[in-house]
């Protein structure tokens, strides 16, 4: 992990009372809603990006680091416990995006790097946050499979095979970990609006077209998704674990039809 770390004034003191969460992909739009979330909730956070984020707030830490290696998954964990005294939750949105065609020259060879990256960062960040929760607190992992796990587009294999392979790492951690009280699901996102003035045409275009096929005719936004997600690593879902929550506007419950 490089050693570009920032804590808020609060977070340098805090051994937290209130519960504490590491965020992985904490400088991407969902990452920053879900750490804002938390931190909204009473949540001490601690943020992890592979580039220096700005997160504002208080009761929070930012780190740089990358969560597809061992090192810095334990790092990260590590450096949470260092700072508020204990972790009760772990929330893992690392992930790279895209691939091509399987007949498209080189592209297995870009699928395989995809595919590994993004099992090993959820793979190895619940490991790091298995060993590091808090035997005293109210203990939960959650991951985002995407709906790209339960549907399929032209191209995306690699992308796709890896939140396949997601959403059964996950029923698989719930079941390794149950006796040990600790809960793992999944949430599996529509397309979620940026709000990126930056954004290119084509990016708002596509947008657009695709909301025509959700039942709710409109993208998610990020907000709306930190909410599933600070619901599932809360005590309110005390009985929930192994399961792949849909949080996409109705779009894997749709044959096809909208009206």
């Amino acid at each position: 992990m490089r050693p570009q770390t920032t804590a808020s004034p609060e977070a340098e003191v805090i051994k937290a009372p209130s519960p504490v969460a590491l965020v992985t992909g904490a400088g991407s739009p969902m990452g920053r809603a879900v750490v804002l979330k938390l931190l909204e909730n009473g949540y001490a956070v601690a943020g992890i990006d592979d580039k220096p984020t700005d997160l504002v707030g208080e009761k929070h830490l930012v780190l740089v680091g990358d969560m597809s290696t061992e090192q810095d998954s334990r790092l990260a964990v590590s450096q949470t416990i260092d700072t508020f005294g204990r972790l009760d939750a772990a929330v893992l949105l690392a992930d790279l995006g895209g691939s091509s065609t399987v007949h498209m020259p080189g592209t297995v060879a870009e699928g395989e790097h995809l595919l590994a990256r993004n099992l090993s960062s959820i793979a190895l960040g619940i490991q790091a946050a298995v060993e590091g929760l808090s035997i005293d607190g109210h203990r939960s992992i959650v991951a985002t499979a995407s709906v790209a796990g339960l549907l399929a587009d032209p191209g995306n294999w690699a992308y796709h095979a890896s939140k396949i392979a997601m959403i059964d790492l996950v029923r698989s951690s719930a079941l390794t970990y149950a006796a040990r009280g600790i809960r793992v699901n999944n949430v599996a996102s529509g397309l979620v609006r940026a709000d990126d003035p930056n954004e290119n045409p084509a990016a708002q275009t596509f947008g657009r077209d695709f909301s025509r096929r959700i039942p709710l005719f409109r993208l998610a936004q990020p907000s709306e998704i930190a909410a599933v997600i600070a619901f599932l690593i809360s005590p309110a879902a005390s009985y929930v674990t192994g399961t792949t929550l849909a949080v996409d506007g109705g779009l894997t419950a749709s044959a096809g039809l909208v009206f």
